[in-house]
């Protein structure tokens, strides 16, 4: 935290939902707002209220107590980031070492949290799709402008749901390969 005068975190999915708004500042850097500033972005305004110049997104904050006590509960950043790694690797391997499945995005620039994959069939996007949703897995389908399929494995995503797909994939290529 030392090494930035401000952080200004948009915290959908992350931390809580959309809206809310992470700004951490540090104090020699209040008070120094030009007089064309709106009095919302003055952040010696809201230093001098105790972050309560407006009615903040109680619900929001509420959301975000929860998240932070949940990750608090989980061990901290480090362990959910080991946790975030180990369903990544879990998915990736399954999808490079498929014989019906493929990952469009090169490995070094991979995605912890939203996994991109086709199938060399594409036809076959909506069966795999349908079949899923049929065990409960739904939100599966591609971005509309990219296509092919997407799986979110935000920090909220068990290790057994990772688990689950993989399964999942894994017998649809068993009778599709």
């Amino acid at each position: 935290m030392s090494k930035f005068g401000v952080i200004y975190a948009g915290a959908q999915k992350n931390v809580g939902p959309s809206g809310v708004t992470i700004v951490i500042i540090r104090k020699d850097l209040i008070g120094n707002a030009r007089d064309v500033t709106p009095v919302m972005l003055d952040y010696k305004v809201h230093d001098e209220n105790s972050s309560l110049y407006n009615t903040p997104p109680c619900f929001g904050v509420y959301m975000c107590d929860l998240v932070f006590d949940d990750l608090l509960a989980q061990g901290g950043l480090k362990e959910v980031e080991k946790k975030n790694q180990r369903k990544a690797k879990i998915l990736y391997d399954a999808i490079d070492e498929s014989r019906v499945f493929r990952c469009p995005v090169e490995k070094s620039v991979r995605s912890l949290m939203n996994v991109p994959f086709t199938l060399e069939k594409s036809e076959l996007e909506g069966e795999f799709i349908k079949e899923a949703r049929k065990e409960k897995m739904v939100q599966l389908k591609g971005h509309r402008s990219v296509g092919g399929m997407r799986a979110s494995i935000h920090k909220a995503m068990p290790l057994a749901g990772v688990e689950k797909l993989v399964a999942s994939m894994k017998d649809f290529q068993a009778r599709h390969a």
